[in-house]
């Protein structure tokens, strides 16, 4: 490469592109439900206002949040997984597409994953 030649730019993954599996988002769904909704009722985390926060984030910004600080009472206590699979069912909720490969825990991997949300969807979950 001469010298004033830059590298090809890496692949860009982001959450448009599919990183969490239906499974993860379906498993997710159940702990949300089972633990989250009590202080965060459906519809909460959807729509304009999850996508001005964190859109264009780095997803490990998010994943980092949530298993940090969740659940209230009792943060950190979930597994890894568990908190994955919760990040899935947010992404499914906010219109990102699921895809065949699961997303992972290593939070060094989730920092090369950006988020973009869709636009125009107003409440995916319709409420």
């Amino acid at each position: 490469m001469s010298a004033g030649a830059q590298a090809p730019p890496s692949k860009v993954v982001t959450t448009a592109t599919g990183v969490y599996t239906a499974g993860q988002a379906s498993r997710g769904e159940q702990t949300y439900m089972n633990i989250c909704v009590a202080c965060h009722p459906p519809g909460t985390y959807t729509a304009a206002a999850f996508r001005e926060k964190w859109n264009g984030a780095a997803l490990s910004q998010l994943f980092g949040l949530v298993s940090k600080t969740m659940p209230k009472e009792q943060p950190g206590t979930l597994e890894a997984d568990e908190y994955a699979d919760v990040v899935a069912y947010l992404l499914k909720i906010n219109g990102a597409p699921p895809g065949k490969t699961a997303l992972p825990t290593d939070v060094a991997l989730m920092k090369q994953i950006r988020i973009v949300m869709p636009a125009g969807r107003e409440n995916p979950l319709g409420q």
